[in-house]
């Protein structure tokens, strides 16, 4: 359109050099767009925190990773706004999966010429919205440990190190609730997962994941010796953790998660604080900018 307001939401330290990728997307959009920028800080948005911006806007824009995108997601809160992303960050797993343009100038003829709109679930952790998966354990002491130079520089190959001495340290106890039972293990690791992919897509983390269907699937490693756990992610490497006595899988729309002794929590790549975590599914929440014929509602 000749005329769009435009919230935008950039992470600075983004991979991808933010403010770059914000200058190359100002200089292709449209002369009579408005802008109105805002940063993201490591203390992450309060839920709602920009929702009178969004009010205000026809498009919120989301320059940097996965963590970025959930930040923007959490600070809009309940105003229904389409969200475009301009993938800035180490992994773009959203961005990846959706077939999303990586260049601004892609992201600026989809915003003038017109997008669809693709539909999707959202999740909520202790209050924070995101769009693909939420994990305590050794996921999430990966993130909390990876160098945050490194990732600029080698991009997800900089959890590989943090990856490492996660799997020496000790499995934690959970006790896990979800709306139709309760379960006790001793675990590394718990996802409660949106979206399929870890990294990249192709990486998918247990087959029949959907975004679109209304659940969340919840896959605990049960296996606590390292050989045992090394073969469950060689299982993950060549995508049949389906096929691995080590794996607990089950779908439900709610997921409370305690740990003994307690677990860092990752959102979509960001650490967001240690268990009990009370997680839900948010049916249809999600509406991405995506290229005309690949979503389903016209804009």
């Amino acid at each position: 359109s000749e005329t769009a307001k435009l919230l935008v939401v950039i992470n600075p330290r983004a991979r991808r050099n933010g403010e770059r990728l914000l200058a190359d997307l100002q200089d292709a959009g449209r002369d009579g767009w408005a802008w109105t920028i805002v940063e993201t800080s490591p203390e992450q948005f309060q839920h709602g925190a920009l929702a009178d911006q969004a009010q205000a806007s026809d498009v919120v824009v989301a320059i940097g990773g996965d963590g970025t995108v959930t930040d923007a997601m959490t600070a809009i809160g309940d105003v229904e706004i389409p969200l475009a992303i301009l993938p800035g960050g180490s992994t773009n797993v959203i961005a990846q999966e959706l077939g999303l343009p990586f260049a601004p100038e892609g992201l600026a003829s989809l915003l003038s010429e017109g997008y669809d709109i693709r539909v999707m679930d959202a999740a909520t952790c202790n209050g924070r919205y995101f769009l693909h998966m939420a994990g305590a354990g050794f996921d999430s002491r990966i993130f909390d440990q990876a160098n945050p130079e490194l990732k600029q520089k080698v991009g997800w190959f900089a959890y590989l190190p943090s990856a490492a001495s996660s799997l020496r340290m000790p499995p934690s106890r959970f006790t896990i609730t979800t709306e139709s039972a309760s379960f006790e293990l001793t675990s590394p690791m718990v996802l409660v997962a949106n979206g399929a992919g870890i990294v990249r897509p192709s990486l998918y983390v247990y087959p029949g994941i959907a975004s679109d269907d209304g659940w969340l699937d919840l896959i605990a490693v049960t296996a606590t010796e390292p050989t045992a756990i090394a073969s469950v992610l060689a299982r993950f490497v060549t995508r049949s953790m389906d096929r691995s006595p080590h794996i607990l899988h089950t779908r439900s729309t709610s997921v409370h998660i305690e740990a003994n002794p307690p677990m860092p929590v990752q959102v979509d790549g960001d650490v967001v604080g240690m268990t009990p975590v009370q997680i839900e599914i948010l049916p249809g929440k999600g509406r991405i900018v995506v290229p005309r014929g690949t979503g389903a509602t016209e804009a």
